[in-house]
């Protein structure tokens, strides 16, 4: 449909294009499967420039990967977006002026999708102004959990688990058929969250 942008949880949006070319680079052209994260390109870039780097950063220096693209690394990518289903593009609540675009058929069937799903569960006012969406990617799975975000060590509203071996289209929600994976998958993804405050 050509509206999605990079506002998503899922790998469409998360996964970006890094190209690094270096002047004192050992190998040129290589590919590595290592996970990196768009907060680790500051203190790359510090350390490839001799800049000393500030103790708040969150991010990791991937400069020893540019030497050795085979060498192990993060166990996991950590991104964090709100329910963007309800409010394209930040538009917070939904303006009727917005339901009333060409995007107001779209958020009605979604809408009403998620409705359907949760039923009397579904309140309007969580999902339109304080569901955030916690996604985690392994080398395998892709994680997302859906919170209350006043409350982030709340129990998820939602859950969706992709495997990417089988599904890189990220469009067959395995979750509820692999529930000790989920508990896995959502400790390490709280642990990750706590370690990047």
């Amino acid at each position: 449909m050509g509206v999605w942008g990079k506002a998503t949880n899922y790998e469409v949006a998360a996964r970006v294009p890094l190209l690094i070319s270096t002047p004192n680079m050992k190998i040129r052209g290589a590919k590595t499967e290592a996970l990196v994260e768009l907060v680790d390109l500051f203190p790359t870039i510090c350390d490839l420039t001799k800049v000393p780097k500030p103790s708040h950063l969150e991010g990791h220096s991937f400069v020893s990967l540019l030497d050795s693209p085979d060498k192990p690394w993060k166990d996991a990518a950590f991104s964090q977006y709100p329910n963007p289903a309800l409010r394209e593009w930040a538009a917070n609540p939904l303006s009727q002026g917005m339901r009333e675009t060409w995007f107001g058929p779209l958020i009605e069937s979604v809408e009403g999708r998620i409705a359907e799903q949760f039923g009397s569960e579904w309140d309007r006012e969580l999902f339109e102004q304080h569901l955030m969406g916690y996604s985690m990617r392994t080398d395998r799975y892709r994680l997302v959990v859906w919170r209350d975000r006043r409350d982030p060590a709340s129990e998820p509203v939602a859950v969706e688990l992709y495997d990417h071996q089988e599904n890189q289209e990220e469009t067959h929600n395995i979750a509820s058929q692999h529930p000790e994976l989920v508990k896995k998958l959502i400790r390490q993804l709280d642990s990750g969250w706590k370690a990047a405050l």
